[in-house]
């Protein structure tokens, strides 16, 4: 196993690359629309209270296949 040695007065934090890349998406997706939280809160509450249709009720409605 490789060794890594790492001189700094600061903590150092590591993740694997995917989870990096997750986390840099996250961010741009929050600052390109700063209201993304709330709205994602929104709309988990309206799922709670049983606001929404299933796919295939969907598909019926909209006759999609």
């Amino acid at each position: 196993m490789p060794t890594i040695t790492i001189s700094s007065d600061k903590p150092v934090v590591i993740i694997p690359v995917e989870e990096y890349e997750n986390m840099m998406e996250t961010i741009e997706l929050l600052a390109e629309n700063p209201n993304l939280l709330q709205e994602l809160k929104e709309e988990r509450a309206d799922i709670d209270k049983g606001n929404f249709i299933t796919f295939t009720d969907f598909k019926k409605k909209y006759k999609v296949e």
